[in-house]
């Protein structure tokens, strides 16, 4: 599917949108000031996702949510292990001293976090279009970049052509920021029900 423009501008502003949303959200989760920046916002190829990210072999944090209603796509939040540890320091008041090793507790926080990252986006483009959308519960994985990755992105390949990739910086109490990855992955005909639906196409 070849992008004009404007349809490019209405992903970036979803995208930017969902950050605003994610920012008052973990607010009120953590109590604290949060702020959040979109240094880089662009719809990428599928096929050059594997590239954006630095350090491919790196293990990360992944938090996935799965979307159906009238359009269904896939909504990947990506942490590294410094970003997962620290936040986990904020919610919890306890240091995690391995990603690889997550209790009960520390799974939902980062969970929860998720849920709050990628649902602000979601509320974001449901707003947006008026589409009705109903996301499943979040999946946590903590494996290498790349294979979280390529499970996300796999099975949309055959059909979809681009994806959202939105960078972000996330900064709690004017702390040393926390970089994040948020991947927005569309299903089967979504983006063109998108954008027909805000007269784009």
């Amino acid at each position: 599917m070849v992008l004009s423009e404007k349809e490019l501008d209405l992903l970036r502003e979803i995208g930017n949108i969902g950050t605003g949303n994610a920012a008052t959200a973990l607010s009120q989760l953590t109590n604290k000031k949060v702020e959040i920046t979109v240094p880089k916002a662009e719809v990428i190829p599928i096929s050059k996702i594997p590239f954006v990210f630095p350090e491919p072999e790196d293990l990360v944090v992944g938090v996935r949510m799965s979307v159906h209603g009238d359009i269904a796509f896939d909504v990947l939040l990506v942490l590294n292990r410094l970003a997962a540890k620290r936040i986990l320091q904020d919610l919890l008041g306890s240091p995690c001293e391995d990603v690889t090793q997550l209790d009960e507790l520390s799974k939902s926080a980062l969970k929860e976090v998720g849920n709050i990252m990628c649902g602000s986006y979601i509320t974001a483009l449901a707003e947006f279009t008026g589409l009705y959308l109903d996301p499943l519960p979040p999946d946590l994985t903590v494996d290498m970049l790349a294979a979280i990755i390529s499970e996300a992105v796999l099975p949309t390949a055959s059909y979809e052509d681009s994806a959202i990739y939105v960078e972000t910086e996330l900064s709690i109490e004017d702390l040393q920021s926390i970089s994040s990855y948020m991947l927005l992955i569309p299903g089967e005909n979504s983006l063109e029900t998108v954008f027909k639906k805000v007269g784009l196409r």
